[in-house]
């Protein structure tokens, strides 16, 4: 496949076309990279990502991870360090957060959430209300980052362009009527001057440029606010080029009210949403680009790049969903992936209310440090009652544990109330979810009792049984209910 083939960038060779790309977690709430957020990371480099992206890096007080002095050094090393092990590169996003940071932490204690509304409120208003001194400091700030960065073993810099950047860059935001406002050049100059001054402090090091683009939806309707319109995109990507970027990450434009727009969950935006703007950007460069945005399956990213589209592709949550799709892909099992049903319930919704990204497919997300699966002391005979989602990762689970495993299912077809749920408009995507099942369970010591209800003697038989039968619906007894 050719998601498995190398790719050398100015001179350092990742093993492989995989990105995951730059992802708010909630892990790092202390602003350090904590067990959890470095066993996630680490996981995700061990099951066969070639480039990682550290999400959020700020160069600033605020939330998330810090990279602000040497004394950051210690934070980055053994992370890098185990991405390395893996042999994947480790690069870390470059982000701004210019707000009142200790006023900030006093309402981290009391009020998580209120704290992420005063600060979203205040880097809505920074953008405005600051100084062309207070920019040029920001990008001191970065410069300084960059090397620390580099001290600390990270293989890329990547200048997150939308944010500060794309409030900036955007027509529709960008009220500003000093040198950082109103033509092309001076909405681009913050940007562009952040580029020459990292470039400049790390010659030598890999430098990613995020690319927000405000993507036109077909309707004469455009989504995003923030970042540049395509065609102000295209031109600015030659400059950026020109400037020393070395690789370009493509994606739709931030800074709007519906997280729809930048985190598709299922049904409610094409697959590879930004691909035709992705397109147009990498037919006027010469240097490798990464898609990103609604790309699902393996197929999918190995038709983007048999096609040409990109020279990369980045996957954020079908890699929380499958940590080890890379390793598959290579492996030839690239029908064994857990594939991603976009449900955006434990990933999106968890950072909504300031909590961190799980998984609902996958059990071990944001716990790989504690949660694995060890083969059983002594081998025993398990029921299941219940093929839907929870039995089949039951039995999954009990077979790789050694046991010998029986399923017993009422319906003549796997998938329980997924089967009801995927019905209405939109949500056939949860589909996806039996894939992974169907492809894996048979190569398992696992046996299967379609059309067949479990009896007590039955089940007596067994050491142990797990029951899975599934939740039942609530039923509101208003009159009318029984009709």
């Amino acid at each position: 496949m050719l998601i498995n083939e190398p790719i050398t960038i100015k001179g350092v060779t990742f093993k492989n076309r995989i990105m995951f790309p730059p992802m708010t977690t909630g892990y790092e709430q202390s602003g350090k990279i904590g067990e959890r957020s470095f066993n996630f990371y680490k996981r995700l480099a061990e099951g066969g990502a070639g480039y990682i992206v550290l999400g959020n890096v700020s160069c600033l007080p605020g939330f998330g991870m810090k990279i602000m002095s040497e004394a950051d050094i210690d934070n980055f090393r053994p992370l890098a360090d185990a991405c390395h092990a893996a042999g994947t590169k480790l690069g870390v996003q470059l982000f701004f957060r210019e707000f009142d940071a200790e006023k900030y932490a006093e309402m981290q204690k009391e009020d998580p959430v209120a704290a992420r509304k005063f600060m979203a409120e205040s880097m809505k208003t920074f953008p405005f209300e600051s100084s062309a001194d207070q920019l040029r400091h920001l990008i001191d700030k970065a410069a300084e980052a960059a090397v620390i960065a580099k001290k600390a073993g990270i293989d890329v810099i990547q200048i997150h362009g939308d944010r500060l950047n794309g409030v900036l860059l955007s027509t529709k935001l960008n009220k500003r009527t000093d040198e950082f406002g109103g033509s092309f050049e001076n909405r681009t100059r913050f940007s562009t001057e952040m580029v020459r001054a990292i470039r400049k402090a790390v010659p030598d090091m890999i430098m990613d440029y995020k690319l927000g683009i405000r993507l036109p939806m077909g309707n004469g309707q455009i989504r995003g606010n923030g970042g540049l319109e395509l065609e102000e995109a295209v031109e600015y990507a030659k400059i950026l080029e020109r400037e020393g970027i070395d690789m370009l990450h493509i994606a739709g434009a931030n800074h709007t009210s519906n997280i729809a727009d930048t985190i598709p969950p299922m049904g409610i935006q094409p697959y590879g949403t930004s691909m035709d703007a992705h397109k147009r950007i990498r037919e006027a460069v010469s240097i490798p680009t990464s898609a990103v945005a609604r790309i699902v399956t393996p197929e999918a990213m190995e038709a983007i790049l048999y096609n040409g589209e990109a020279d990369m592709v980045a996957m954020g949550r079908p890699l929380i969903c499958d940590p080890d799709l890379g390793n598959k892909c290579a492996e030839g099992k690239a029908a064994e992936v857990r594939l991603c049903m976009m449900c955006n319930k434990g990933c999106t919704d968890s950072i909504m209310h300031a909590s961190y990204i799980q998984c609902v497919l996958n059990p071990e997300n944001g716990h790989e440090g504690e949660r694995s699966i060890r083969p059983a002391a002594a081998p025993r005979r398990v029921a299941v009652v219940g093929a839907g989602i929870a039995g089949l990762e039951a039995a999954r689970v009990a077979a790789l544990k050694g046991h010998r495993v029986e399923v017993f299912e009422k319906a003549l077809r796997v998938g329980g109330q997924i089967n009801i749920a995927a019905v209405p408009p939109r949500k056939e995507e949860m589909f996806r979810s039996l894939r992974y099942y169907e492809s894996v369970l048979h190569k398992l010591d696992v046996v299967f009792h379609m059309g067949k209800e479990a009896d007590i003697e039955t089940l007596n038989t067994f050491d142990h049984v797990l029951v899975a039968t599934g939740a039942s619906c609530i039923t509101v007894k208003v009159p009318g209910y029984d009709l």
